[in-house]
């Protein structure tokens, strides 16, 4: 059976050389878990690297963590049926409409509650939020309303849009937020700067007002996102994919003639983005798959049998999905040598990333 191989050690590897980079810069490391399905295994070794608060997308992954220690932003504006549990559930939410605003105030006030937002600016990326001369009147709408606290602002990139942030939106967004808060007389505490792909502009830049990042396929992946290339000093391999033989036949390609020793394993398009597939260490080629088979070329290497296993990498998509997939079993992994790695981590052992 198919399963997914999660290697704790190396996710808070990550976790501790990303965390001392940014609080380098006094910049906040939101941790982002939707890639991940907002695994308890996963946030409790987080929770070893001192990361308590989480963001995640969907409000279902994190209804189940309550009543754990820590605390959630929910990124994705939820739907109506929703308001009642994300207040309960979630510390601080991202906004762009009024009228939810007020209907939370609301469900706040009713809960005995007080509920921190975020404003999300939609900037470059083009997929939600407000535009910035509508920001000073959504903050002078909002701050009397009791029962919201308007914590900051947030950006996004690359989510949409591919296009990378740039030291002239830095200073931009800066100017943005400068303006609005000589204009309503309302400090904004957290301005999120946008995710990943904001990390090489962090290493050779500064980020003047930002003050949080929200990082998740960077953590997971240990890519740099902005090119799609393995940062040296992260692991890329933290969370991989082991699929299972189920049937070695010859086949002949019908274009050309030629022969070739087909392999089959259980994984199919049902369970993940299997474009986004690449087998680890094994000189074979993923052919194709249908919904619940990916067709392999083994190359003619004939030592291959049935119930051996193939490792793949995953990209986002890919990840996301097979997270996302309650039939494939996870399987956690440690590693003595990175867990002393982990317990003697320091400063210097982040040096360099991003070379």
């Amino acid at each position: 059976m198919a399963q997914l191989n999660i290697n704790l050690s190396k996710i808070e590897y990550n976790a501790r050389v990303l965390q001392q980079m940014l609080t380098r810069k006094h910049i906040h490391l939101t941790p982002v878990l939707k890639s991940v399905a907002s695994d308890q295994r996963v946030i409790e070794r987080l929770n070893k690297v001192g990361l308590t608060h989480f963001a995640d997308s969907r409000l279902n992954h994190l209804t189940p963590l309550r009543d754990t220690d820590n605390t959630f932003t929910l990124l994705r504006p939820s739907r109506a049926s929703e308001y009642k549990a994300l207040v309960e559930t979630c510390k601080m939410s991202i906004q762009t409409e009024l009228s939810v605003i007020r209907e939370l105030n609301e469900i706040a006030a009713s809960l005995g509650k007080k509920h921190q937002i975020m404003l999300m600016v939609d900037w470059k990326d083009g997929r939600e939020g407000i535009l910035t001369y509508d920001l000073t009147h959504f903050v002078k709408e909002i701050l009397p309303l009791r029962h919201i606290n308007l914590v900051g602002i947030a950006f996004n990139f690359m989510c949409f849009n591919s296009i990378a942030p740039t030291e002239d939106d830095v200073a931009m967004m800066t100017q943005v937020v400068d303006a609005v808060e000589s204009d309503t007389g309302h400090h904004f505490r957290v301005i999120s700067g946008g995710n990943s792909s904001m990390l090489p502009l962090l290493m050779y830049s500064d980020l003047e007002r930002i003050n949080e990042l929200r990082i998740g396929e960077t953590l997971f992946r240990g890519i740099d996102t902005t090119t799609n290339v393995g940062i040296a000093s992260l692991y890329q391999d933290c969370i991989t994919l082991e699929a299972e033989i189920l049937e070695i036949q010859p086949r002949i390609y019908l274009e050309t003639g030629d022969k070739y020793l087909q392999a089959i394993v259980d994984i199919g398009q049902l369970d993940t983005m299997v474009n986004e597939l690449k087998p680890i260490a094994h000189q074979i080629e993923i052919l194709g798959a249908t919904s619940d088979q990916l067709m392999l070329d083994l190359k003619g290497q004939d030592f291959y049998q049935v119930g051996d296993t193939i490792h793949f990498s995953l990209g986002y998509s890919a990840l996301s999905l097979c997270m996302f997939q309650d039939h494939l079993e996870r399987n956690y992994e440690e590693d003595k040598g990175i867990e002393a790695v982990n317990r003697n981590f320091s400063v210097n052992a982040c040096s360099g990333v991003w070379r």
